[in-house]
């Protein structure tokens, strides 16, 4: 599930607990409409998430190639999510804090 917000001039995307290939299908589509609706920046709130899978990876990369790095940003992530990111080697790729 994802939640949306306005804050600061970003579009802010929570998500919950697991990412994983079917629950981001159920989504995907949607978050990418309403990412292009915002014309903003975009910050993806991985508070509540606790795991990821190579599909929600794509999910950031495409965002971060549509909008550019300096307008896409991950936050709140745990440290076993922060690790499938360095894993993957998309920390240089990615803005992540």
């Amino acid at each position: 599930m994802v939640g949306y917000k306005i804050e600061n001039g970003k579009l802010v995307c929570s998500f919950s607990h697991r990412l994983d290939s079917t629950n981001c299908i159920k989504w995907e589509e949607g978050l990418f409409e309403k990412i292009r609706e915002a014309k903003m920046p975009v910050v993806f709130d991985l508070e509540k998430v606790n795991y990821i899978a190579s599909h929600f990876l794509r999910i950031c990369v495409k965002t971060a190639k549509e909008l550019g790095k300096n307008n896409f940003l991950i936050i709140n992530c745990r440290e076993a999510v922060k690790k499938v990111f360095n894993i993957s080697n998309l920390e240089n790729v990615l803005d992540i804090r």
